[in-house]
């Protein structure tokens, strides 16, 4: 059999199917290996995992025993021994098939040497498949031109030339920006500003007005702020500058290890700790503020008044309750909006909640509040348990009986009302005609009901009942241990089939 190309390796992707994949020719299935991973990292698959057949065809089949995951990499590589198996005796059979297999296992022999020593070489330790040179020089490498290409030295010594003459696409030229105090102002735009970092920054600002005596300003008396909605980065002072004061700063020259997607900013929030009932202004924004106090104290969210202290959308700030009391959150004047979930407020649950505030209008004063909220109601969760006709099959009428089925209570169940389904019935087929079908649920014997459950004729649920069922004073509280049996008191024409009884409602102990 002819060999036309190299057919040694075969590549898939799993879809959580498929079970049977096409491999390449081999003799034995001893000379298949399986791998499944995400490349380039693979893992051997055991050969117990998957069977071999179609051997000595064009094509072979490997079917795993359960379909490989949705996504994983399969990789199938024919690995023959580097031997030479075919024996041909003076005196014995001198057939073409015999000479046609020693050649093909040739052939796959040197494709299977081609194959490793141009492709892929498997770390014994991570499972990567990689290129290991073995500390030898790899020469003749191309300039790299995608991100995943290896980098000779010539394209190495450009880059780093053209980092240290500050052009081409690495090399970050600095920037100058200028701007005067008025007394009021903290915040000044950085136009273009591409660097949070304030130790990239040299700033100064006069000690007298156009004195031009400047004084150099220290990363901690001022801060760099990202840009918000589409507006500029600004340069934040501690405290605002002096009516008439100049001041500059400069953002250095740098560079970039390489040029990709634009980095993401994060500014660790400042943290500053309230006794008592405290107002906050702009200067807040993206403050952990810790509320300690042990009576409950109110944080008030300053009123926007077209300030330098106004709050910008999208300014946020959290509060903690540190102390035991509790916080509520206002809007200075109550005309802005407090937006809160459904069912919460806006105060804090309990000790050690935190909760947070973000602005979405500021010219409406209107916030969203979130976090761990204090809820105004709560909804118990429901336990249920299902009793069934045990004495007969689904496909039989049911007949008068007691102790249909039973259960002991694991806990204590306090039962919902009749009327909002602490007990009910149900069927699976109605009776149609005769005296109503009538149940009846027991607790250790006694029963839990004045009225019966009972079903209307043609009706397959107690709850559409024209007579509801009523509990017995104190039936409604089950304990512990109890056990819980339904009877069949009463039943008319045959035909009623399939009956469960439902007990529903809080646990009790």
């Amino acid at each position: 059999m002819t060999i036309s190309a190299n057919d040694r390796r075969k590549t898939y992707v799993g879809n959580g199917v498929a079970t049977a994949f096409n491999g390449p020719r081999a003799f034995l299935s001893s000379h298949i290996q399986v791998f499944t991973g995400t490349h380039p990292v693979y893992s051997l698959v055991p050969p117990s995992q998957y069977t071999v057949t179609g051997l000595r065809a064009n094509i072979s089949t490997i079917t795993f025993n359960s379909a490989p995951a949705a996504n994983l990499d399969i990789l199938i590589l024919r690995t023959v021994p580097l031997d030479q198996p075919a024996d041909i005796t003076n005196q014995g059979a001198f057939l073409p098939e015999i000479h046609e297999d020693a050649f093909d296992y040739r052939v796959m022999q040197i494709q299977q040497l081609m194959d490793s020593s141009m492709q892929l070489v498997q770390d014994p330790d991570t499972g990567e498949f990689v290129w290991d040179a073995k500390g030898s020089r790899i020469i003749n490498v191309g300039d790299a031109k995608l991100d995943g290409d290896a980098v000779n030295l010539r394209t190495l010594l450009a880059l780093i030339e053209d980092i240290q003459s500050g052009g081409g696409s690495v090399g970050v030229t600095p920037k100058l920006w200028t701007f005067i105090g008025d007394g009021e102002v903290t915040d000044f735009p950085l136009a273009g500003a591409d660097v949070l970092d304030p130790l990239f920054y040299d700033t100064a600002v006069e000690a007298t007005v156009d004195a031009a005596d400047y004084l150099v300003a220290k990363p901690g008396d001022y801060q760099i702020l990202p840009g918000v909605d589409g507006s500029a980065p600004a340069i934040r002072f501690a405290t605002p500058l002096g009516d008439g004061i100049n001041g500059f700063t400069v953002l250095r020259g740098y560079a970039r290890p390489w040029i990709g997607q634009p980095p993401i900013y994060t500014v660790a929030p400042r943290i500053v700790s309230v006794t008592g009932n405290t107002t906050l202004a702009g200067d807040m924004h993206n403050t952990l503020i810790l509320a300690n106090s042990a009576a409950p104290i109110t944080i008030t969210i300053r009123a926007n008044t077209g300030s330098t202290a106004d709050w910008k959308g999208g300014e946020f700030f959290s509060v903690m309750q540190v102390g035991a009391g509790q916080i509520t959150l206002l809007i200075e004047g109550g005309t802005g909006q407090l937006n809160v979930p459904a069912s919460f407020q806006a105060k804090s649950r309990s000790q050690r909640s935190i909760i947070s505030a973000t602005n979405i209008a500021p010219d409406a004063d209107a916030w969203v509040a979130a976090g761990d909220l204090l809820r105004v109601a709560s909804t118990p969760d429901l336990q249920c348990f299902g009793l069934i006709d045990r004495a007969i099959l689904l496909s039989t009428d049911i007949a008068v009986g007691t102790s249909r089925d039973s259960i002991v209570l694991p806990y204590g169940l306090l039962l919902e009302s009749v009327v909002s389904g602490g007990v009910y019935a149900t069927l699976t087929t109605a009776q149609a005609s005769g005296t109503q079908l009538t149940v009846d649920i027991n607790r250790n014997g006694t029963s839990i009901l004045s009225t019966k459950l009972t079903f209307d004729n043609s009706e397959r649920s107690t709850t559409t009942a024209a007579a509801p069922a009523v509990l017995v004073a104190g039936g409604e509280l089950l304990a512990k241990g109890d056990e819980i049996t339904i009877d069949v008191d009463q039943v008319g024409t045959a035909g009623a089939r399939g009956l469960r009884v439902y007990l529903v409602g809080q646990r009790a102990g």
